[in-house]
């Protein structure tokens, strides 16, 4: 029987090589890992399996089958996957995970490890109460350097320093683990794809900017930048800016939102240590320490001059405007109360590069209205806190936090939202407690959200989570408010940190899809709406959502099949068959000679919109004039592009049209 939590992981009682599964100890983009425990030698292992998400799927329970378009690529990772446990397993050293062996099985295959029992490095972080004193970093690392000197002295790098990724063992030994990610330097060449496409394994905070260049030469300074992310994180409370996000901002902003550690750190540091860890961050390797040992030393020196620098809150960038979108603090109803579904009406489309799956597809991306968490705090909030207008037993006295914020929703309600902002700031001033406060913040910050001040509304939210850490509701909209301020990294963290605190939420895994498809990272995405799709499979927006990631790697047969499920499950939806128009069109295209099949199968689709009359829009007539073209029928063509244009005389692709076809 497989784990309901992990739908794809072999079920509990499976044998491989003589170890039956007993758990899934983890899963990630490369691979499932499980404890097997072999009931001959009463030995128990860790077994990871190699599963990439997003691409690989179960058959009859246990075999492993993929895409006939990603055979190539399969191919080549596994058999990396194959020759670095062969490698691994002929290292010995007190703080590296024992490799015991590989297995082919199932059509994949499986690394056998030792099972380590304690807790991570990031576990261990999050227990502390107070701040982490840099000695105590310096005892986990210390060993961890051991271990990394050694893999780099056998021409290995590990590619994936995290502190989820570092083990202290119940002895209190620190250990290196998971070396599913590692690369053979020497080799590098080797592990490219014949297709061009590569299996890229980098950790956001983590990783250097040139682990995800194919072109770029990795050495050991790789691994000291990931080390250097590990006591970041350890002495500030969180990882640094992901280095993807440091480059991007180097290119359209000028300038690097690295923050030094010294600004950063809830303790007092060593000047050596901050120049070292700084150094370590840097973007280019040829500024980073050379090796380990030039790493570690500089955290030795104590030397005489000590900062002490309060932790500085990062300067406030005001984001680009996102055309065509409500703002993300709109009044929704939630999902727990309605079907997704019913939150779309009127949400414009962000316009994305790409002609036919774009318009709606990414229109219905935003049907996962980016205000439903933040409106839904409000409704959280403690009696006390949250009494409206007809439920009041009494008016509050002037010139209390309570009536200011009772002022602010008034103000709210009637879309007076910059007077809300500066009410809800007069209850902020006027609050004595903290319900008070986080009812001010959480209120201010939906209102930021409508009126697109997303710096600020971002701002808001960091304290709410000051206040409430455990509340996984606050993660979530602050990565909604990132995700509107087109940060999609951090919108990403903060979803996986409030899917890590509430694993059992459909709508958290939905939203981190919206944000890789955003990303154009589309296998992560179809894997977040799988996960969202096992926990609530009767929501067809979720179907919707993972074939417009099926639709973008043109993957146009699951794509369809996700449409129709879609739709039987939503069957008034019309923005469904508007999409699947979409991917008709697309496999149409891409099939080098028109498919006339598909084409009228669009028709069809664009045709049962129009003749419903709900929700019509001027671009149905466009797409549908779009498929007379392409079906040679001008006149029909050129009746749908007149009345696009006459519903909405600005489109120009509807006028070119007519002028192309000469009418």
């Amino acid at each position: 029987m497989s784990d309901p939590q992990y739908p794809f992981a072999l079920p509990v009682g499976t044998e491989i090589s003589g170890y039956e599964i007993v758990r899934v100890l983890g899963v990630g983009g490369f691979g499932i890992t499980y404890e097997g425990f072999n009931p001959v030698t009463r030995r128990r292992a860790a077994i990871k399996e190699f599963f990439p998400r997003g691409i690989a799927s179960r058959e009859n329970a246990t075999h492993v089958v993929f895409s006939r378009e990603d055979t190539d690529v399969v191919a080549w990772a596994l058999e990396r996957f194959r020759r670095s446990t062969t490698e691994l397993c002929d290292f010995s050293h007190p703080n590296i995970v024992s490799v015991l062996n590989y297995v082919p099985a199932n059509e994949t295959g499986y690394m056998f490890m030792e099972q380590v029992d304690g807790e991570t490095l990031e576990q261990w972080l999050r227990k502390k109460d107070t701040a982490v004193r840099l000695a105590d970093v310096r005892t986990v690392l210390e060993p961890i350097c051991d271990a990394l000197e050694y893999v780099h002295a056998k021409k290995f790098i590990h590619r994936d320093i995290a502190p989820d990724n570092i083990m202290i063992r119940k002895d209190g030994r620190p250990m290196l683990i998971d070396f599913g990610a590692i690369k053979i330097i020497a080799q590098q060449a080797q592990t490219r794809a014949a297709s061009g496409r590569s299996y890229g394994v980098a950790k956001q905070h983590y990783s250097p900017p040139e682990q995800m260049d194919e072109g770029a030469e990795l050495d050991p300074r790789a691994d000291v930048y990931a080390l250097g992310a590990v006591v970041y994180r350890a002495v500030s409370g969180h990882p640094p800016v992901d280095s993807d996000k440091r480059k991007n901002d180097l290119v359209l902003k000028g300038a690097d939102p690295y923050l030094s550690v010294a600004q950063t750190a809830r303790i007092p540091l060593p000047q050596a240590a901050i120049d070292t860890i700084d150094r370590s961050l840097s973007l280019k390797p040829a500024d980073r320490p050379s090796s380990i040992a030039e790493f570690r030393a500089g955290l030795k020196d104590d030397g005489r001059k000590t900062a002490a620098i309060a932790p500085t809150k990062p300067a406030k960038v005001q984001p680009m405007p996102t055309p065509g979108f409500s703002g993300p603090g709109a009044k929704v109803q939630g999902p727990a109360a309605a079907q997704p579904e019913a939150a779309a009406a009127g949400v414009a489309a962000r316009k994305v590069p790409r002609s036919w799956i774009g318009i709606a597809a990414i229109a219905s991306v935003v049907l996962i209205v980016a205000g439903v968490l933040i409106a839904s705090l409000n409704s959280q909030q403690p009696a006390t806190t949250t009494t409206t207008t007809t439920q009041k037993q009494k008016t509050q006295p002037a010139g209390t936090a309570r009536a200011a914020i009772e002022r602010a929703e008034r103000l709210s309600s009637e879309g007076k939202h910059s007077e809300a902002i500066a009410a809800y700031s007069e209850a902020l001033r006027l609050a004595a407690d903290n319900a008070s406060r986080l009812a001010a913040l959480k209120g201010r910050a939906s209102d930021y959200g409508v009126t697109k001040q997303y710096a600020e509304q971002i701002a808001d939210l960091t304290e709410v989570i000051r206040l409430e850490p455990s509340d996984p509701d606050n993660f979530a909209s602050r990565g909604t408010a990132y995700w509107f301020a087109n940060e999609y990294d951090r919108a990403i963290s903060d979803q996986t940190r409030a899917i890590q605190l509430n694993s059992r939420s459909a709508y958290y895994y939905s939203l981190r899809g919206r944000t890789n498809i955003s990303k154009k990272d589309y296998i992560a995405a179809v894997a977040d709406y799988s996960d969202a799709i096992r926990l609530s499979p009767q929501t067809g927006l979720y179907y919707a959502r993972r074939g417009a990631a099926h639709g973008y790697r043109s993957d146009f047969a699951r794509a369809l099949n996700d449409y129709n499920e879609a739709i039987k499950l939503a069957p008034n939806e019309t923005n469904y068959y508007r999409e699947r128009a979409d991917i008709f069109v697309s496999r149409a295209d891409s099939a080098g000679t028109t498919r006339t099949d598909d084409l009228n199968r669009a028709k069809a689709d664009l045709d049962s919109i129009i003749r419903a009359g709900r929700d019509l829009m001027a671009v149905d007539y466009e797409k549908r004039g779009v498929v007379f073209e392409k079906l040679g029928n001008r006149t029909d063509a050129l009746a749908d592009f007149r009345e696009a244009l006459r519903r909405e005389p600005n489109r120009e692709t509807s006028r070119r049209a007519i002028q192309r076809l000469g009418g």
